[in-house]
């Protein structure tokens, strides 16, 4: 009786965990594919990690706001979720305006990122896509594109400001595009 339970168990057990794995690889697939477009632009730094492998800093111009565009400066505090509105009418989406919470009539798409801190001209934000991680030949490969030609990053974001890497572009012509699986 108690091998039957065991077995019992161990089934139900690995069933919840195939579960698991398939929602968050489709949940990911469904943003990459419903999500809205945004081109950022970007420059790269080329780090290397013992633990995390080879990656790629990418340099968000959008991480740095000026204050000008900023809801109430003096509330923002460390760590805290910000909502930056974007203005994708230009070549790279940029700033429009950055809230404490999701704006309810947004004009354009709005990421959710973490306020860092205030330097003496801009506000300082981090987005979870910060950084993206490829082999170490094709990461020294796109550090070297970029420093000659504009390089951007297709990011695809929900409606909530959540978002995700999406391909990245150089010149204006794509160059890498996520597989969806």
């Amino acid at each position: 009786m108690n091998k039957r339970l065991l077995l019992i168990g161990t089934l139900i057990v690995a069933v919840l965990q195939t579960g698991v794995l398939a929602k968050i690889v489709t949940d990911r697939a469904s943003a990459l594919r419903s999500g809205q477009e945004v081109l950022v632009k970007t420059g790269f730094i080329d780090p290397r990690d013992l633990f995390r492998g080879h990656y790629t800093v990418l340099n968000l111009v959008i991480s740095r706001v000026p204050k000008d565009r900023i809801d109430r400066e003096e509330d923002y505090s460390r760590n805290n979720d910000v909502f930056a509105e974007l203005d994708t009418t230009g070549e790279f989406a940029t700033v429009k305006k950055v809230w404490h919470s999701m704006p309810d009539a947004p004009t354009g798409p709005v990421l959710k990122g973490t306020y860092r801190r205030m330097s003496q001209n801009d506000m300082i934000i981090d987005f979870p896509f910060d950084r993206f991680f490829a082999p170490k030949d094709r990461a020294l490969k796109l550090q070297d594109l970029q420093r000659e030609r504009k390089l951007g990053v297709i990011l695809s974001v929900a409606d909530d400001g959540t978002a995700m890497i999406k391909g990245l572009t150089i010149e204006g012509k794509k160059i890498y595009e996520e597989p969806l699986y």
